[in-house]
């Protein structure tokens, strides 16, 4: 039994069960990662997938338990490592941060900032997806941690750390009828074609239900991931768009105006999320100090340690 084993069996679970996407985000042949998983279930003894005609299909009751101490194998091999680097390499290193892109265009820029700075010899990279591909980012230790909103998807081995609330703001062009309704409403909002984040955002879940609990469907004529794409269309005059508060730029967003639907729609939470029981160097958890200076100490504690930390949704500070 070996280490490359055990990483092959987190690989391939953490790919779906498929055999060929595992081996290519680890660098190896089909052939090669199968064959170390037949070698692991011969010298164990036990089955540790169920297949069928070769095709694997699911894990059994004992490769779920094989699996679990794999990935504490795994993770623990990973954080000797990080230690190691933490006292030979200093404040020098690699740094991957998985993010969507509202955070990376709009909040992050001056944390970056202060943050290369600080630390000019951490090799900072942004890696941007929806918030459920943030986490799998990290999941897979492609990234070191996430900084996105609630995903709906459950990620066991990953814990999260609430940093702040996220309003919401309806954005218009210049002249927009919608400029006059007072006091802003949901009806009124929904006479208009709406333009709003795509189905991967929990920003898209809450606006919809607060819509539905109405009774009131809008016409989303157009769903996006980026809010400066939203914006572009807005712009044109195809629709009104519901974003973020915090996408919204007064001196760059000239051509638009913005209106406060906090009374409307319920925030959502902007997390950092990484994975449970992982080894943070030094200046990650910097980085975290400088994205998130209101953190009450013992809060951040309780993440480092392995534990969800969620304050209260309404103590967290806006952005």
């Amino acid at each position: 039994m070996n280490l490359r084993q055990l990483r092959s069996l987190c690989e391939v679970v953490d790919r779906g069960l498929r055999i060929s996407e595992a081996a290519q985000a680890m660098f190896r042949s089909q052939p090669s990662v199968s064959r170390q998983m037949q070698e692991l279930e011969a010298e164990l003894g036990i089955p540790i997938f169920r297949r069928k005609r070769n095709r694997v299909l699911e894990l059994t009751p004992q490769g779920r338990e094989v699996l679990a101490i794999a990935r504490r194998i795994v993770n623990d091999i990973d954080n000797l490592g990080r230690l190691g680097k933490e006292f030979a390499q200093g404040n020098s290193g690699e740094f991957a941060i998985a993010t969507t892109h509202t955070q990376a265009r709009y909040t992050l820029p001056d944390v970056v900032e202060r943050f290369q700075s600080a630390y000019p010899n951490v090799r900072l990279s942004l890696r941007q997806g929806t918030p459920a591909q943030c986490c799998e980012l990290v999941q897979r230790r492609q990234a070191d941690l996430a900084i996105c909103t609630e995903t709906s998807r459950g990620h066991e081995e990953l814990v999260q750390l609430a940093c702040y609330r996220l309003n919401r703001s309806v954005v218009t062009p210049k002249g927009h009828p919608l400029l006059r309704a007072k006091p802003l409403t949901l009806q009124a909002i929904a006479r208009y074609p709406v333009i709003t984040y795509d189905e991967g955002f929990s920003g898209r879940a809450i606006v919809d239900q607060a819509f539905a609990e109405k009774s009131l469907k809008p016409s989303v004529v157009l769903s996006a991931i980026d809010a400066d794409v939203s914006k572009t269309y807005v712009e044109k005059g195809l629709g009104i768009a519901i974003l973020a508060t915090v996408a919204f730029d007064a001196k760059r967003d000239a051509n638009l105006r913005c209106l406060d639907a906090r009374h409307l729609f319920p925030p959502s939470r902007l997390n950092v999320v990484v994975r449970r029981d992982v080894y943070l160097r030094g200046f990650m958890i910097e980085f975290i100090r400088l994205f998130a200076p209101a953190l009450r100490k013992a809060d951040l504690e309780q993440f480092l340690a392995g534990e969800d930390a969620a304050p209260v949704r309404s103590n967290l500070p806006e952005l």
